[in-house]
């Protein structure tokens, strides 16, 4: 090989290696998250343990990448009350019970003040069992005393019938909730969790609550639920099924090879700022076709929109149509519907109310001169002098019309025959102030006068004491109600006056 050569499959070499080097960095922040995290130094550890694991406090908290402790706190439920009733071995198992849950409270409570007083997050689970849901959930909130800032999980080991079921684990995290304020994190495998992902629809909870999450591999890429949990709350990686004296994933000073390691997507502040990992995982937002929502609805629904959805212009040219309220104004929000616009007249008084407090205060002697005087602007009080009579006029036009559909037909009964109905000039004051003509009807009282027709179709038979206010029946039924003038006519005084005396006493 000459020089020449030689250089040049050198610097390809070099090139080659390079952009492998480029290559293997530019994909490493994608999948960090999914391949072995914990070699990272900057993703943080959480230890959790149990009764029997022995912990060196001091070499344990030397290691800054551990952030929390994690502590089991009850299982499945709590003792019998009282062993009296038992006897035989049944009274000495039920009295190792009780001795054991003492012992196991007191290191819960001794291990908590060690590892708050290292500077160590804190958290609990309980580890579910066959069994009452909600009384293992009291149990645990009693056992393990949690603080605002401390983590509650739920372990659930497998789906199988040796484990609390996912059924009764929706009501555990559910009656967490009512004890503390909080959902607890969900603790499970692999495969659970996959099937929890597979089957959201029968478990709204549990596919919501933060996933921490048991697998004993490198590489959960594809593996992970991403569909349910967009990542996971912690990823328990390292336990006595895949570390011993020979290999092991993570080696945790102050601790044996069976002790149970997990790591986090985030570093030891971003860690401390999420937990303990109180908030619901988001549902993932449906994106709703407003064509396939048109195409469900009915022929006359589809007729309906379609004529409430007339461009403003035709309603404009109708030739009926009222006058459009200027913008901005009462009328505009409270008008007719043809014309309405938006107005918040919540706003309007916020900001009348605001100019009148920054505004110099000054005593007037006519009322409504403080207003125009010390608060507002001209411009200002001709806006609110608009507002004020253009109410004045849509209220007296409501009034009117409401008067106009209950009691019209008893008007058009006491008109003289021939007579016509009043015209403009002889409407009310209101409704001549308002420039409103009988004509200008808005959609609701259209709607209300159509139910108020429907009720009256199927209406009940009015009271005997209202029909005799109205009169002789002079249908073809005949009378239904006799003047009592009409029934005792042919008595005599004497019997008259008993009737009506007995009736005056009933």
């Amino acid at each position: 090989m000459t020089k020449t050569s030689a250089a040049f499959a050198a610097a390809l070499k070099f090139a080659c290696t390079l952009a492998a080097g480029v290559m293997l960095v530019s994909a490493t922040p994608a999948q960090a998250e999914w391949n072995a995290p914990w070699k990272s130094e900057d993703n943080a550890l959480v230890i959790d343990a149990y009764e029997f694991n022995p912990i060196n406090w001091q070499e344990l908290a030397s290691d800054k990448r551990i952030a929390g402790f994690i502590n089991k706190a009850s299982d499945g439920l709590p003792p019998e009350w009282s062993c009296g009733k038992s006897s035989g071995d049944d009274y000495k198992l039920c009295k190792n019970r009780w001795w054991k849950y003492s012992v196991t409270k007191e290191l819960y409570m001794t291990r908590r003040e060690m590892a708050k007083m290292k500077g160590l997050l804190w958290g609990a689970y309980h580890l579910g069992r066959p069994g009452n849901p909600r009384e293992q959930a009291d149990h645990f909130v009693d056992f393990a005393e949690p603080a605002e800032d401390d983590l509650i999980a739920l372990d659930i080991e497998d789906n199988s019938d040796e484990w609390m079921s996912l059924s009764d684990a929706e009501i555990f995290a559910d009656q967490i909730k009512i004890r503390t304020g909080r959902y607890p994190v969900l603790y499970t495998n692999g495969s659970t969790a996959r099937y929890i992902s597979q089957n959201k629809a029968e478990y709204p909870l549990l596919s919501r609550l933060p996933l921490w999450y048991a697998r004993y591999r490198e590489d959960i890429t594809g593996k992970f639920p991403e569909e349910t949990w967009p990542s996971y709350a912690l990823w328990q990686f390292s336990s006595m099924h895949n570390c011993n004296s020979r290999s092991c994933p993570y080696r945790v000073k102050g601790a044996k090879t069976d002790i149970d390691v997990n790591v986090s997507s985030l570093d030891v502040a971003g860690l401390k700022a999420a937990w303990p990992f109180a908030e619901l995982i988001d549902e993932p937002k449906q994106e709703t076709d407003p064509a396939m929502l048109v195409a469900s609805l009915d022929e006359g629904t589809k007729a309906e929109i379609a004529k409430a959805a007339k461009p403003r212009s035709e309603v404009a040219k109708a030739k009926d149509a009222p006058s459009a309220p200027v913008a901005g104004t009462v009328a505009a929000a409270y008008g007719p519907s043809e014309v309405h616009a938006t107005l918040d007249p919540l706003k309007i008084l916020t900001e009348v109310a605001r100019k009148e407090q920054d505004g110099p205060k000054r005593v007037v002697a006519e009322p409504g001169a403080a207003l125009a005087g010390a608060v507002l602007d001209t411009a200002a009080v001709e806006q609110l002098g608009d507002h004020v009579e253009t109410l004045k006029g849509a209220i007296a036009y409501a009034a009117n019309e409401i008067d106009r559909l209950f009691i019209g037909r008893a008007e058009a009964a006491t008109r003289p025959e021939g007579a016509s109905a009043p015209q403009l000039d002889e409407m009310p004051n209101a409704d001549r102030r308002a420039g409103l003509d009988p004509k200008q009807r808005s959609r609701f009282l259209a709607i209300v006068e159509s139910a108020a027709a429907a009720q009256r179709a199927n209406a009940l038979p009015m009271p005997a004491r209202v029909l005799s206010q109205l009169g002789p029946d002079t249908s073809e039924r005949g009378s239904r109600v006799v003047p009592q003038a009409q029934r005792h006519a042919g008595l005599e005084r004497p019997e008259r006056r008993i009737l009506s005396a007995f009736a005056a006493t009933r």
